[in-house]
């Protein structure tokens, strides 16, 4: 089936989602990362559609997506919910990379009886620091806060034209395939108001993190009742580095990072892929794509009384 663009209402805004395959299949909702849209999750949405129905929404602030200005996570949930409400679909299986795992994982926590299973690509944030801030700490990550507000209001600057800013992209993930990243760029640019082209992203949307709480959310995911599938990269820590989310937290706190959020979950499994950074689905898309595969048709059985850490394959 050939991919088929629609549009429809979220919470208070026009939307778009991406249709790739046949409602006679069960249901596979995928929401991309910050930055990104819809058919970023092309090259999972391919490898899935002949077996799911698979539908990708580009976020508010998006894509083809409205930019409305409001931009709280509680919005981005209800657009999550108007589309799979306004697609009838039941128990959908839901994949979010990114600032989208934050956003199944809410979606989670708020309908934990309606859908079916839940994958998160790097989607739970950085790793956070072992020790807790203290005042001075928290007066800088206050000024940071209003420091993106101001930011977040400042025009995109200009890339000259799609050459340009393939290029750009292709330095920022070097294993990223040329199709996809023609795709990206197809998809994802628009003409800049003062000439050449901009990314199709409203700024204004990164204030999404002054919206809620990871610990808040943290203290909630034991409330979610279907399997769910953690994938992160062995070089993941780097990208959480480089964007300055964190400081140079070795990869023995990171792994006992990884190790603690996963037992918040009571049916939970965590995967680690090799080569792979936080952009999963650029640098091993046949590794992640397979993995989706036999999570997805539940040859990967979850056993919520281990750690979580072993795959069992019932037909090997």
């Amino acid at each position: 089936m050939i991919p088929k663009r629609f549009y429809f209402n979220g919470a208070g805004c026009r939307l778009s989602a991406i249709d790739f395959g046949s409602a006679d299949n069960p249901p596979v909702v995928l929401v991309h990362g910050m930055r990104d849209h819809a058919l970023s999750l092309g090259g999972i949405a391919e490898a899935l559609s002949s077996s799911y129905h698979v539908i990708a929404i580009d976020l508010r602030g998006h894509g083809h997506s409205d930019n409305p200005g409001a931009y709280a996570m509680a919005q981005f949930v209800a657009d999550l919910r108007a589309l799979i409400l306004f697609c009838q679909i039941e128990l959908p299986m839901l994949i979010g990379h990114s600032l989208g795992g934050h956003i199944v994982g809410r979606y989670a926590m708020a309908y934990p009886d309606q859908l079916a299973r839940l994958v998160l690509l790097d989607g739970m944030g950085p790793p956070r620091e072992p020790n807790l801030p203290g005042d001075n700490d928290k007066q800088l990550t206050w000024r940071g806060q209003v420091d993106t507000a101001l930011s977040a209001s400042v025009a995109q600057r200009a890339m000259v034209d799609h050459d340009d800013a393939l290029q750009r992209l292709l330095r920022n993930n070097p294993r990223l395939s040329s199709k996809l990243a023609r795709q990206i760029i197809d998809e994802g640019v628009e003409a800049h108001p003062t000439g050449g082209i901009r990314w199709r992203w409203d700024p204004a949307m990164t204030l999404v993190w002054q919206t809620f709480s990871m610990i808040e959310s943290e203290q909630q995911m034991h409330w979610f009742s279907c399997p769910v599938l953690i994938v992160t990269g062995d070089e993941a820590l780097n990208y959480w580095i480089n964007a300055g989310l964190v400081s140079q937290v070795d990869e023995s706190l990171h792994q006992s990072e990884l190790t603690r959020r996963l037992a918040l979950f009571d049916n939970a499994q965590h995967v680690v892929i090799e080569q792979a950074g936080h952009m999963l689905h650029y640098d091993q898309p046949d590794r992640l794509n397979q993995l989706l595969l036999e999570f997805l048709s539940r040859r990967i059985l979850l056993n919520s009384s281990a750690t979580g850490l072993a795959m069992t394959d019932p037909t090997s």
